[in-house]
């Protein structure tokens, strides 16, 4: 809704300085000598219309904001079932792939795209790991400007496996420490 009105109201403050501006007396003549100057067309920059669908599963913007954030709350409450988030943010996904192809300049993707990579960084699974610094890459490349890029920068750095746990003994029971570590001076 607040695209819709920020669209209309640059129609209108367009329209309204189109209309005030006043035409010219007489057209101003060309000099003989002076060539016609190409004027190159800034790419239009669109926000993508709330009702219109994008990727395989034709999501809404909404739609996979949705589906970013209630996966990160089903792993915040069950980690161990992060694999079973995987194919529907690798759909969310393609339809951020298909949203960015038809609307690059939407103000909204580079969120999306950072929801997309901190998602990725509550799974602590190799895959995990190489998708939050695939979206983190995503982000940098295509909206190196936006403020979003230090905050995932951080989040990038501090993507890693989970270091192993104490050394097991064959019998189940954890190794004793050796005697050169901090922890066997105690």
């Amino acid at each position: 809704m607040k695209r819709l009105i920020a669209c209309v109201s640059l129609v209108a403050a367009t329209a309204t300085a189109a209309a005030s501006a006043r035409a010219p007396a007489s057209p101003p003549k060309p000099h003989a000598a002076a060539k016609p100057v190409a004027h190159a067309k800034a790419p239009k920059c669109k926000v993508a219309p709330a009702d219109e669908y994008f990727g395989k599963l034709k999501m809404s913007i909404l739609g996979i904001r949705n589906v970013i954030k209630d996966q990160g709350l089903k792993i915040d409450v069950y980690p161990e079932k992060a694999d079973s988030t995987l194919n529907s943010i690798a759909l969310a996904e393609d339809a951020v792939h298909d949203w960015q192809h038809k609307y690059p300049c939407d103000s909204w993707l580079p969120g999306t795209i950072y929801a997309i990579e901190h998602f990725y960084g509550k799974i602590h699974t190799s895959a995990g790991v190489k998708h939050v610094h695939a979206a983190f890459a995503w982000l940098r490349h295509d909206y190196p400007k936006s403020r979003l890029v230090v905050v995932a920068l951080k989040e990038d750095g501090a993507a890693a496996l989970p270091s192993p746990g104490p050394p097991v003994a064959t019998d189940g029971s954890p190794s004793p420490v050796p005697s050169g570590s901090p922890s066997a001076s105690n």
